[in-house]
């Protein structure tokens, strides 16, 4: 368990992580609020948190379920299609370390309070089958899936340990978010049912990581139907292709995990004008940032051909102040939200 985590379970004997069963209401219960004044908040994970940037449903739910009583939220995506848990998808020409040491730069230049994780879908569809290019680990995860299952949670283990160091005391919060279910949309594309049964069990072993971690989770696979799923045709998707959500989809996704946080059950109507406007300004501060993050020619900024553009470089520092704008309009809308929503 971080040393910084123990220190809070001491300080707080009330507190309670982990509230429910793998199967039924997975509602984190605790006498400490999620979010606080001025909390920095970082999304990390794959495919799933990476696309939540572009609609902006999971940032906008959170920020108005954090109540009128939290001010100053700040949240950054940091996901990355293709991640796993040892991070070699953010790596570009080198070896699996510059994808670990990528995120680490920016978890220690963010210094997040509270930190979202969403893997484990990598594993349950791998059937088994190496899922990183590290000569060791393949070495490990390329015989029985039960093997890969092991090796992803030591794996998880190395990365919540890393991402408290790079945070240091800065970090109160860990939410362990399962994967949701992978929906069967008729041929040609697959039927998931096996992934799904392998999800299930990635879902039972996340639950006792989150456990050992003393770390909020939320259980994204029950509660969208995860345990219910036997193969069936879905009549009402909310993905493209079984794995990758539509904007309906993510609005919904959004839903379920302010719900499985425990947060109060009304849901946001996105059709309000002023909801609508503030999902809009989140977006295009998630747009700052990622060409700030991950800007398109970095190989000319920063890397081996810096010699050609290198002097450009000095530009990337110059989305701060418009993304400080931007986080300054945010807080203005959402607290015009919540006031009009308090005296309706």
């Amino acid at each position: 368990m971080p040393s910084f985590l123990l220190y809070l379970k001491l300080l707080f004997p009330t507190w309670v992580v982990l509230s429910c069963s793998v199967t039924g209401d997975c509602r984190a219960k605790s006498a400490v609020p999620l979010f606080q004044n001025g909390d920095r908040v970082a999304f990390v994970g794959g495919g799933l948190m990476e696309r939540a940037r572009l609609n902006g449903f999971l940032e906008t739910t959170l920020s108005k379920a954090a109540g009128a009583e939290v001010s100053g939220l700040r949240f950054r995506n940091l996901g990355w299609s293709g991640d796993t848990v040892y991070n070699d998808a953010r790596s570009y020409f080198g070896k699996p370390q510059e994808g670990r040491d990528r995120l680490g730069r920016i978890i220690a230049e963010w210094k997040p309070n509270v930190v979202f994780l969403n893997y484990g879908a990598e594993v349950a569809l791998s059937e088994g089958m190496p899922w990183t290019d590290e000569p060791e680990v393949k070495k490990q995860s390329a015989g029985k899936w039960e093997d890969s299952m092991k090796v992803f949670l030591e794996g998880y283990q190395k990365l919540v340990d890393a991402i408290q160091k790079k945070a240091g005391d800065n970090l109160r919060e860990v939410v362990v978010v399962v994967p949701p279910p992978l929906e069967n949309l008729g041929p040609p594309l697959p039927d998931h049912q096996n992934s799904n049964i392998r999800m299930g069990k990635v879902r039972d072993a996340l639950a006792g990581f989150a456990k050992r971690n003393q770390a909020r989770w939320v259980d994204l696979f029950a509660q969208m139907g995860g345990d219910k799923m036997n193969g069936k045709i879905i009549p009402n998707p909310l993905t493209h292709d079984g794995l990758h959500f539509t904007d309906f989809g993510y609005q919904e996704l959004a839903k379920h995990v302010s719900h499985g946080l425990g947060f109060p059950p009304e849901d946001p109507d996105f059709s309000d004008s002023l909801t609508h406007n503030l999902r809009k300004k989140i977006i295009e501060k998630n747009r700052l940032f990622f060409h700030r993050w991950r800007p398109a020619n970095e190989t000319y900024l920063f890397l081996f051909r810096k010699h050609e553009q290198g002097n450009n470089a000095k530009e990337i520092p110059q989305f701060d102040p418009l993304i400080k704008k931007q986080e300054t309009a945010i807080e203005k809308m959402r607290n015009q939200l919540l006031k009009k929503e308090a005296i309706n």
